[in-house]
């Protein structure tokens, strides 16, 4: 009896214990969406930095425990600055704060320049270069080439 027992911990250990890797799963992520990103990084449309968003949120559900927080703090920014955007009705691709829009009222235009700070605030692009370096540390690869 005691050899069965020890036969069926083991399958359940096996059944439980074959989830996958979370930094193989991590670095798998990575490169499923490295062409893309390297497309988004490339584009001349500021705008295209939004359609990062949904493979930066593919890569933080993926992303272990000692990324997580970077990733949390990259995608935050992003997010709010999306908002802003869209509550005012403006486009990132035209948007120009030296020059917006002369409809654009007053609380929405610092909504913006409130978001667009926090965006590229020290902390924003220090979590940015950590994920990046994550990547070529730990996957060995970069996010985007």
């Amino acid at each position: 009896m005691r050899l069965l027992d020890l036969v069926l911990a083991a399958g359940l250990s096996l059944a439980t214990g074959c989830s996958s890797d979370p930094q193989a799963d991590y670095c798998q992520a990575v490169e499923e969406h490295q062409v893309e990103l390297t497309e988004i990084a490339a584009a001349d449309d500021a705008g295209s930095l939004f359609e990062a968003l949904p493979a930066y949120d593919d890569l933080a559900e993926e992303a272990p425990d000692d990324i997580a927080g970077e990733w949390d703090q990259v995608i935050g920014p992003l997010r709010g600055l999306e908002e802003a955007l869209d509550e005012a009705g403006v486009d990132l691709s035209s948007y120009d704060s030296a020059a917006p829009p002369a409809d654009l009222d007053q609380e929405d235009r610092e909504d913006i320049e409130t978001a667009a700070r926090e965006v590229g605030s020290e902390q924003t692009v220090t979590a940015m270069a950590e994920v990046e370096q994550h990547a070529l540390d730990v996957c060995g690869t970069p996010l985007s080439r």
